[in-house]
């Protein structure tokens, strides 16, 4: 029957909690009632048995007492009679009168006088004295009574019952009880399963909200007023999902929001472009990526909250601008509006949707615009230099990662265009190839030794002689071509190859004027210094090491640093150029009057020489009398400070005769000749050596 059960159980198998617990309970229940039937019938049969016993030792000591009673009348010929008689009895399978010695002093008919279990029993009845019993291999029951007559015993009486002789019919007795406990354990089962199925209904709703935030990710509380575990299990969930959806809300906050300005970052911006995409595959968008050109410099003077206050203020000025230009621009058509995101330090995003390319310059030119004009911050008016790229959606791109990457591309040709405005186009793909391929192989030039120190003149004015020159990098391939400087150097310096390169073009140049000087023909050397390498802690060291081993005169060698690299630390330019100083190395500034010079800084710094940059020279050419006033400042700046003056760029003997007449003491450019190889400026060095020689021999 179990396992019947067990059957039943195994193929019901509900899924649902309540389900298996009634399916429990049900079970539970009729082993119960089977159990208490099965222990009811035992017992039953137990009493019985117990009764049969009983009766059969009742008869058995009655008869014996007869026997006794025989005896003592020494009327024992009337024992066969009297067991005669009970041996009719239907129960009574034999009956046996045995002496102490074991003969057999009457019997009934069919008794086995040879029978061990009677002569066993005749003698633990005499030797005990007292009635015993014992089970036959067939089920009868044997029963053995002493006669005790004077204190002696003197015979047993041994009668064999067959089993169940004596049958107590106590079922009918008990089926009244057996009938209400089946009918209680009928009744049972349905109650039992309303009461459990009630029991684990709030369970049940546990489960089910548990459901509903697998499936909508969020969800209300669950309101369970039990009162016992159940309620305190719904509190605890519901605490557990509150925490659970902070946190959720706070990764995607990290995830999805700049912490500095609370907009969206590049990976929700990206996010939003690529789902308009998916659904508007026909509809065309546009992406424009702002740099703040000067943002990061400002970023770096200010103290951390200053600088997070005056972010702030950007942010608020460019989300404040998108919203403006677009009303401008689309007048409130299109279902969704522009998505303003903070992409990098000084990079901001805007993704327009539903705009055409023309509404989409429009759009740029006007936000470049708005935040080219003037922040107002703390009373003080600063100008931050934004320009911007363009990219169209799907033109440009199918995805995100794409369109952004091409307006970045864009962004990067801006940086010259004049309205700082640039759409992408193919053609700035292929130029992206191509730096990317002369940056390749730019890196292997550096390893061959590829590029070399090619040497300008540089002609003092008031001696008419070359005595120095200004070392220029030039890129000269194995087939003997020449890379030009304004290919190669912007990639140099895009890629960080502008430090090596610079160095490389360093080590040459003091070489070459060491073995010149060695030669008795000195000159001279001046060198452009990259900003990676001014901003390098040894870059000093560096200097000083290669002069030393050149063998060079520290005298001879000019560093040219232009002034942008000088005013963006004045502090630490003073100590790296000191060493530099103090040893003998002349310091030039070069492209002095184009950026934003401090005179007052100026005046602090150990330079030698100031360099006119070329644009002003040239526009002598055209009669601007601007640049003749800027160069008559110059000049006697360099008087007042003791500094010596190289005008670059001199290509007409006019300028050279400007130039000498207000003082300036070298000049340089196209009118001496262009930069050449260091065996031809050698021989320059030579020609004039030689020259002065013959002049000399013919005075």
């Amino acid at each position: 029957m179990l396992a019947a059960l067990k059957n039943l159980v195994r193929t019901m198998q509900p899924r649902s909690l309540a389900g298996r617990a009634v399916l429990f309970t049900a079970v539970l229940m009729t082993v119960t009632a089977l159990l208490s039937a099965s222990i009811v019938l035992a017992g039953a049969d137990h009493e019985a048995e117990r009764q049969e016993l009983a009766i059969t030792h009742d008869l058995t000591e009655h008869l014996a007492s007869r026997v006794g009673e025989a005896m003592a009348r020494d009327a024992t010929q009337y024992l066969p009679y009297s067991i005669a008689s009970a041996a009719t009895r239907d129960e009574v399978r034999s009956i046996s009168i045995i002496d102490a010695d074991g003969r057999i002093l009457a019997q009934s008919d069919g008794a086995d006088v040879d029978s061990p279990l009677i002569h066993r029993l005749t003698q633990e009845a005499m030797s005990a004295g007292r009635t015993v019993y014992s089970r036959e291999r067939d089920g009868a029951l044997a029963v053995a009574a002493p006669v005790i007559r004077e204190g002696h015993a003197l015979a047993a009486v041994v009668r064999i019952w067959e089993q169940g002789a004596y049958r107590f019919d106590l079922v009918p007795s008990l089926a009244p009880f057996l009938m209400l406990l089946a009918c209680l354990a009928l009744a049972a089962i349905p109650l039992s399963a309303h009461l459990v199925r009630r029991a684990v209904a709030p369970l049940g709703e546990l489960a089910r909200h548990a459901e509903r935030i697998g499936e909508q990710g969020q969800s209300t509380p669950l309101a369970l007023q039990t009162g016992d575990e159940f309620e305190t299990l719904a509190k605890a969930f519901n605490n557990m999902t509150a925490r659970l959806d902070a946190s959720m809300r706070q990764v995607q906050e990290i995830a999805f929001v700049d912490p500095a300005t609370r907009m969206p970052n590049q990976d929700r911006f990206a996010r939003e472009i690529d789902f308009f995409i998916l659904r508007n595959n026909a509809s065309s968008g546009a992406v424009v990526v702002f740099e703040m050109q000067r943002l990061s410099k400002l970023m770096q003077t200010l103290d951390p909250d200053a600088a997070r206050d005056f972010l702030r203020v950007v942010a608020e000025r460019f989300s404040s601008a998108v919203r403006t230009v677009d009303r401008i621009v689309r007048r409130g058509q299109g279902a969704r509006g522009p998505v303003a995101a903070r992409l990098g330090a000084t990079e901001f995003g805007v993704f327009s949707p539903e705009l055409s390319q023309s509404d989409a310059a429009r759009f740029a030119q006007h936000l470049n615009a708005a935040l080219n004009q003037p922040f107002d911050w703390r009373g003080h008016k600063l100008t931050l230099g934004a320009c911007c790229g363009v990219a169209m959606t799907p033109r440009d791109g199918g995805d995100a990662d794409t369109v952004i990457r091409h307006a970045r591309m864009a962004l990067s040709a801006a940086h010259s265009a004049p309205a700082r405005v640039k759409f992408y186009t193919q053609s700035l793909d292929r130029e992206a190839v191509a730096r990317i391929n002369l940056e390749r192989e730019m890196r292997g030039a550096i390893e061959r030794n590829e590029f070399r120190a090619y040497f300008q003149p540089k002609v003092n004015l008031v001696t008419g002689r070359i005595e120095a020159c200004e070392a220029l990098a030039r890129w000269v391939r194995p087939d003997r071509t020449i890379i030009s400087p304004g290919r190669f150097i912007p990639v140099a310096e895009e890629s960080g190859l502008i430090g090596p390169l610079s160095d490389a073009i360093l080590r040459e140049a003091c070489w070459k004027a060491a073995a010149w000087a060695r030669a008795g023909h000195p000159a001279k050397v001046a060198v452009n210094v990259s900003a990676l390498q001014f901003r390098s802690d040894r870059f000093a060291e560096n200097v000083l090491r290669v002069v030393q081993h050149a063998g060079l005169a520290p005298d001879h060698l000019e560093l040219e640093i232009t002034e942008s690299m000088m005013m963006e630390d004045p502090d630490r330019a003073l100590r790296v150029i000191q060493p530099l100083r103090e040893a003998g190395i002349r310091l030039a500034i070069d492209d002095f009057g184009c950026g934003h010079s401090s005179l007052g800084a100026l005046s602090k710094l150990p330079f030698d020489v100031i360099k006119i940059d070329q644009q002003f020279v040239r526009a002598l050419e055209r009669g601007d009398a601007h640049a003749a006033g800027i160069i008559d400042m110059i000049l006697a700046l360099s008087r007042t400070l003791d500094m010596e003056v190289v005008a670059e760029g001199v290509e007409r003997k006019q300028e050279m005769e400007f130039m000498a007449v207000r003082g300036c003491h070298w000049v340089q450019g196209f009118l001496y000749g262009a930069a050449v190889s260091a065996p031809e400026f050698a021989e320059l060095l030579r020609r004039q050596s030689g020259e002065d020689i013959e002049a000399g021999d013919a005075a």
